[in-house]
């Protein structure tokens, strides 16, 4: 399906890599790369990365948190700066399709301009392709941001909460495109992508 404004045409499911278990890393990323869905790398984009170099799936990842320490929009780009080269490097790829910042708290807003300014310019440098907004929760503080900062074109929310129905009316609105994490089997039928944890039988 077309992905709201970027024209990406996704698959219906997004696989996060996720495991307990430190031996099963290598055949988690196998069998999920296999599926040819977007791999969202989040929860450790260096031991994912590792297993992943060289293959042709799309990666996802969420990033920013850092920001609440920002001092000012200076510091608010070298952390962004700082942030994306660590992940860039870990996942050995020049771009990573689609970088979710993750807003679950309001900032300064020069936070909000330098964390931008650097995010516009690595997409203009093809280290980030799509940007998205990422809300696990807070979702006033995203839609405060969001309305006065038209930057995103993917929006990553838990479905069935209180982001989702506050959020996706205005990513409708903007053509934004949705993704919607849910903890089940990704076999509901929506009208957007929905990401899932990936499990691989024994």
């Amino acid at each position: 399906m077309r992905l709201g404004r970027t024209g990406f045409q996704s698959p219906d499911l997004w696989y996060r890599l996720v495991s307990r278990e430190p031996d099963d890393l290598e055949r988690i990323a196998r069998g999920a790369a296999e599926t040819g869905a977007v791999l969202d790398v989040s929860a450790t984009p260096g031991l994912w990365g590792s297993f992943l170099r060289g293959d042709s799936n799309h990666l996802s990842l969420e990033m920013g948190e850092g920001l609440r320490h920002a001092t000012d929009t200076s510091h608010a780009a070298e952390l962004v700066q700082a942030e994306l080269v660590q992940h860039l490097s870990a996942l050995g790829r020049m771009t990573i399709d689609f970088v979710f910042w993750r807003y679950s708290r309001a900032l300064e807003e020069y936070a909000i301009e330098g964390a931008l300014q650097t995010f516009e310019m690595a997409i203009q440098e093809g280290n980030i392709r799509f940007l998205g907004l990422a809300c696990p929760g807070n979702e006033l503080a995203a839609l405060g941001m969001w309305q006065f900062h038209d930057a995103f074109s993917v929006l990553g929310v838990p479905m069935d909460s209180r982001p989702y129905t506050t959020l996706v009316p205005l990513a409708q609105e903007r053509n934004v495109g949705v993704v919607g994490w849910s903890p089940r089997t990704g076999n509901e039928t929506v009208s957007h992508p929905i990401r899932v944890d990936f499990e691989l039988s024994k």
